[in-house]
C-alpha cells in the first residue's frame, strides 16, 4: 500500500489525502509504524485539517503513542478570518473549464488529457479538493461532459456571471456573524463538476458545484429533460453557500456514528440557512401531510449507525433527504423555545451530547402541534 500511495497522485491534494487514508487503514489494523509513516507524509505534502485528525476515530489507536503529540503539533492549520468580507469568492475555475471544454469538443480523443492539463492542474486549490472528493477520474469526467456538451454550453453565459452574486453572499455572511459571533469565513471556490454535488467543504474552503445551480427560465426545458429535478436555480447559489458556511463552522460538534448525529449535522445547516436567507438548501414540499409518519420512522432508527436509507428516497415511505428534514425540525424546535437566540445557535453548532440535545429540543411536542392535522 505504501508504494502505491506514494506513486499514485498527480495532484498534491490528492496525494496528501491518499497518504492520510492509508494512515487510517494502518491504524485500524494496528500497524502503528506504517500509520505514523503515512500520516507524516500526508502532513508533509500539505494535509492541514488538524481538527479532523484530532477527532478521526480511525486514528484513535495512535493517541497514546509518544509520536502522536509531536506530529500533531507540527500541523499548521488553516486559519480563516472572522471578518465576513475577508472571504475570497473565487470564480476563475469556471473560465478555465470553458477554455478546456472548447478544446475538448474539438479533440474528443484527447479530452481527458485536455481537462487534466488545462482545467484540473491549472485550477485553484479548491478545484483540486473538489477533484479529490467528487471527480476522482478524468476519463469518466471527460466522457460525461462530452455526452452532455449541450448542457454545459447552455449554462456558460449564466455561470460566467457568478460574480454578480457576491454581495448577496457577503450580506448573508454578515448576518451569520451576528447570530454566531465565533463564525469564521474561508474562501469560496466556484467549480464545475459532473452534476454530483452542488456544495461541499474542505480544509481550504467551500466548494460550490456551480453546474448544479445554473437553471434559468431560458434553459429549464433542456435541463429538466436531461436531469429531472436535479438542478437548482442560479439565484439559489447564495443559499447553498450559506448552508456550506454553516458546515464549515461545525468544528465544535461531537463525532458520533448515529443517524441522529448525521441528521443534526445536516439539519442544523438547513435551519440556520433558513434563519439567514429565508430558505433551506433542499426542498421539503414532498414531506407535506406525511410529517408525523416519517418522524415516527425516524425515531425508531435515530440511534442506529447508518444513514443511507435516510439520505436517498425510500418511497412510498419517504422522499430523499429525510435525515436533513428530521435534523432541521429538531434544531428549529430547540431554537424556537430558546429565550437567548444567540446562545441557541451556539448550542446547535457545538453539540456534545446528541441525545440530550434532542430531548431538550422537545421536538415531539413541536411536531404534534405543528402537524396536528396529519
Amino acid at each position: 500500500m505504501y508504494v502505491q500511495v506514494a506513486n499514485q497522485g498527480w495532484l498534491n491534494n490528492q496525494r496528501n489525502t491518499s497518504f492520510y487514508n492509508a494512515a487510517c487503514c494502518y491504524s485500524r489494523i494496528g500497524d502503528k509504524d506504517a500509520a505514523f509513516r503515512n500520516l507524516r507524509l500526508a502532513i508533509k505534502t500539505g494535509y492541514r485539517n488538524k481538527t479532523h485528525i484530532l477527532v478521526d476515530s480511525d486514528l484513535e489507536n495512535l493517541h497514546q503513542d509518544s509520536r502522536w503529540a509531536p506530529l500533531i503539533n507540527s500541523v499548521v492549520p488553516i486559519q480563516p478570518s472572522g471578518n465576513p468580507r475577508s472571504s475570497k469568492l473565487i470564480t476563475s475555475d469556471i473560465g478555465l473549464f470553458y477554455k478546456a471544454f472548447r478544446l475538448a469538443i474539438k479533440d474528443t480523443a484527447n479530452a481527458a488529457h485536455i481537462f487534466k492539463e488545462k482545467y484540473f492542474l491549472k485550477g485553484s486549490i479548491g478545484l483540486q479538493d473538489f477533484f479529490r472528493s467528487k471527480i476522482r477520474d478524468t476519463e469518466i469526467f471527460a466522457k460525461f461532459v462530452l455526452k452532455n456538451k449541450d448542457f454545459y454550453q447552455s449554462i456558460e453565459s449564466r455561470l460566467i456571471k457568478s460574480d454578480q452574486l457576491k454581495e448577496d453572499i457577503y450580506s448573508n455572511f454578515e448576518k451569520f456573524k451576528k447570530l454566531y459571533p465565533d463564525a469564521v469565513f474561508p474562501n469560496v471556490y466556484f467549480v464545475i463538476g459532473r452534476v454530483t454535488s452542488n456544495g461541499t467543504a474542505s480544509e481550504n474552503g467551500l466548494l460550490i458545484g456551480a453546474e448544479l445551480l445554473a437553471r434559468t427560465d431560458a434553459n429549464a426545458k433542456l435541463l429538466n429533460k436531461k436531469f429531472p429535478g436535479w438542478l437548482m436555480d442560479f439565484n439559489h447559489i447564495p443559499i447553498t453557500v450559506m448552508h456550506e458556511i454553516v458546515h464549515f463552522n461545525q468544528g465544535g460538534l461531537a463525532n458520533e456514528k448515529t443517524l441522529l448525529r448525521y441528521a443534526i449535522t445536516e439539519g442544523s445547516a438547513e435551519f440556520i440557512d433558513e434563519l439567514i436567507t429565508g430558505k433551506t438548501d433542499g426542498g421539503y414540499n414532498d414531506f407535506r401531510r406525511r410529517e408525523k409518519a416519517i418522524w415516527l420512522d425516524f425515531k425508531k432508527a435515530m440511534y442506529s449507525d447508518t444513514y443511507d436509507d435516510w439520505l436517498m428516497a425510500q418511497e412510498p415511505k419517504r422522499p430523499r433527504n429525510g435525515m436533513y428534514w428530521a435534523g432541521y425540525l429538531i434544531c428549529k424546535s430547540y431554537y424556537n423555545q430558546a429565550d437567548d437566540k444567540v446562545k441557541a445557535v451556539r448550542d446547535i453548532l457545538n453539540i456534545q451530547d446528541y441525545k440530550t440535545f434532542y430531548e431538550k429540543s422537545k421536538v415531539d411536542d413541536y411536531i404534534d402541534e405543528a402537524y396536528s392535522s396529519n
